[in-house]
């Protein structure tokens, strides 16, 4: 039985550094292309040729695609050395897990161009590649994780009906009484609020006829000073 355990044992620990491996030379790979793609302008994205409907892509959801695919590559970089030469597992799973959740944008904005330009499906299958590889890496992870997860689920108790029905009868009870508080505290402090914005009001009321009285009177001596000079101006004509 040990034996076949160590077999086992062996087999996985093989697999896992195939799949280290893998992913260090995608790393490799989607930092050197996309840092050559990002540094010569999408050249290398236009290499196998352009679709009539080219004319029209968003390249700046391009560059950030390229740049995320860096990150991404970079963090494979350092997972995959950490781990084959210093054996370190967590560094590598957290690697893993950026390059993870930093392929998806790159992925899907090459998947959407993949009918623009051809070579946006290499760059699409690369990050495809480097989240699939990533995953099968974590395997053996996953599995603890998924085996320890049920097993804290079966631990759980449940409730009877009668102690479910007593605890949503507590929180209605509570959500009530606090719905009523607020009401009670909303009228407490709208009644002096409006009390004062009421005896506030006939003042600015009265200041504002004031100046509308001011700018009449204005208006009407203007008038009539311009109906006095009017004859004046016209008896100085005849007078000439």
């Amino acid at each position: 039985m040990a034996n076949v355990q160590d077999i086992k044992a062996q087999k996985a620990a093989k697999a896992l550094r195939l799949f280290t491996v893998l992913l260090l030379a995608l790393g490799v790979i989607a930092f050197v292309g996309s840092l050559i793609d990002l540094v010569t302008g999408h050249m290398l994205l236009k290499l196998f040729g352009v679709a009539k409907g080219a004319a029209n892509t968003n390249f700046s959801g391009i560059g950030a695609a390229n740049i995320l695919m860096m990150v991404a590559g970079t963090l494979l970089i350092i997972g995959t050395v950490m781990h084959l030469v210093k054996k370190n597992y967590r560094v590598f799973q957290g690697t893993c897990i950026g390059a993870i959740i930093f392929s998806l944008f790159p992925f899907i904005i090459f998947a959407v161009n993949i009918g623009k330009y051809l070579f946006a499906l290499i760059f699409a299958l690369l990050a495809l590649a480097i989240i699939v590889l990533a995953i099968f890496a974590m395997k053996s992870r996953w599995q603890v994780y998924i085996k320890e997860m049920t097993g804290e689920v079966k631990k759980l108790t449940w409730l009877s009906m009668k102690e479910l029905i007593k605890a949503t009868a507590v929180v209605l009870v509570f959500v009530l009484a606090f719905a009523l508080l607020i009401y009670v505290l909303d009228l407490l402090f709208n009644w002096p609020i409006k009390a004062l914005l009421t005896d506030n009001q006939p003042t600015t009321t009265q200041t504002t006829d004031e100046h509308t009285h001011e700018h009449t009177d204005e208006d009407t001596h203007e008038h009539t000073s311009d109906e006095e000079q009017a004859p004046a101006d016209e008896g100085t004509e005849n007078n000439g």
